[in-house]
């Protein structure tokens, strides 16, 4: 195999070149193999941008991409191209391990200390981009907090739908609040007395369900 550069130009950069010019195809052929290998850097190329669409494509199941611009799509291959690095090196981690000696020890060394950066680099770039979790049933954002809180609210409809509110009819002042496991029975009644007025009255428990869940419709809960 000839010579490589950190940077291969495909063989259609250089083939007006000067030097190139007065060869036949075969010539220049053989030519770019003794200076950049056998390798089809297109075909790698290629084949690495499908890698990088499939990672994005397998990121976007999981993850809100809809209000990214520009510049955050840059960073998102980015972030796709530090993962497929990072699954690469970890297979020949994984395969040096197997047949660890003192041969091989520093290049595992150099290669978990490469997986190590770019695991910092995929952190780092997931927090600049502010990837958020997305349920793929319902397809909304998710967070701690923010599922906290729809909790809290969807508990606090529920006991309010389910609590009944009883106020003194005379003075307004809040006197029970009632739960009932047998919301439709008739049987439920209560009779209450106001320690603040002294209004003394009895209530159909079942009725209130038709009255916003309080026996004073135009108190606010």
């Amino acid at each position: 195999m000839g010579n490589k550069r950190s940077f291969t130009p495909t063989k259609k950069r250089i083939r007006n070149l000067n030097q190139y010019k007065s060869m036949t195809d075969d010539e220049f052929n053989i030519e770019y193999e003794k200076l950049y290998g056998t390798e089809d850097w297109e075909e790698e190329t290629a084949s690495l941008e499908s890698r990088v669409d499939e990672k994005i494509n397998a990121l976007g199941n999981d993850y809100d991409f809809d209000d990214m611009k520009v510049n955050d799509m840059t960073q998102l291959r980015s972030l796709a191209m530090a993962m497929i690095q990072l699954d690469d090196l970890e297979v020949d981690a994984y395969e040096i391990r197997q047949n660890v000696d003192k041969d091989n020890i520093f290049l595992l060394e150099k290669v978990n200390k490469i997986i190590s950066d770019l695991r910092s680099d995929v952190s780092s770039i997931s927090s600049d981009l502010q990837l958020t979790k997305r349920v793929r049933a319902q397809s909304k954002d998710i967070s701690i907090a923010n599922k906290w809180k729809e909790l809290s609210n969807k508990a606090t409809m529920f006991y309010k739908k389910k609590m009944l509110y009883i106020f003194c009819t005379n003075c307004r002042f809040l006197l029970a609040t009632v739960w009932l496991l047998y919301s439709e029975s008739e049987l439920n009644t209560i009779k209450l007395e106001c320690k603040h007025c002294g209004k003394q009255f009895t209530v159909q428990l079942n009725e209130l369900y038709m009255t916003g869940n309080r026996n004073l419709e135009d108190v606010v809960i």
